[in-house]
């Protein structure tokens, strides 16, 4: 009696096991993102205008992770394991604002923090990204605190703040929608920019 019951729990547990495998077994595997930038062109003529530094660039810390985020309420935030950042948010947000100011600018040489020490800059943009998500009402939201210096700080615009939302075309779990909308919110982060800089 002791040995049937031994089986029994013995094909319970082989059971149990098979299940749990066979649900691993059929977990898609996460799909990966980067945030794309405009395509810089086969022109490598020297840009004449001014430098620009860029950066620092600082993300919030609830970024910093591979899932991408979304707001589920004001105060609650969804994690998604299956669509994730190819590369640190922090990088990809870089580069993508880095091609969208060469666009805006054509003329300007713009060059990423840190850069080497003997290179001096016109001017500086430094940027704090205090959201970077997308909300329960379909939209993706961007807002960012940015400056503008002179290398010797003798004219400096601080504290200024851009909201940007873009709507999602798709459906709540379209990601390579959600993803566009991030493109377009950087796009015109990077067209204010752009407008302040070449404001006399």
């Amino acid at each position: 009696m002791m040995r049937f019951a031994h089986s029994v729990r013995a094909a319970a547990t082989a059971c149990v096991l098979l299940s749990v495998l066979s649900g691993c077994a059929h977990t898609p595997a996460p799909q990966y993102y980067v945030l794309s930038a405009p395509e810089s062109g086969a022109n490598t003529t020297p840009r004449g205008g001014p430098r620009i530094g860029l950066g620092p660039i600082t993300l919030p810390d609830y970024l910093d992770r591979p899932q991408i985020v979304t707001r589920a309420t004001a105060t609650r935030l969804d994690l998604s394991n299956s669509h994730r950042w190819a590369e640190p948010v922090s990088a990809s947000f870089s580069r993508a604002l880095l091609g969208n100011l060469m666009r805006e600018l054509p003329d300007t040489d713009i060059v990423v923090h840190p850069w080497r020490g003997s290179l001096t800059v016109a001017r500086q943009i430094r940027i704090e990204v205090l959201r970077f998500d997308s909300d329960q009402a379909g939209a993706f939201k961007l807002s960012a605190r940015w400056s503008l210096s002179t290398s010797d700080k003798s004219d400096e615009v601080v504290a200024q703040v851009s909201d940007v939302s873009i709507p999602v075309n798709g459906a709540a779990d379209d990601y390579d929608a959600l993803v566009t909308a991030a493109n377009g919110a950087v796009s015109a982060l990077a067209t204010t920019i752009a407008a302040h800089l070449r404001a006399p």
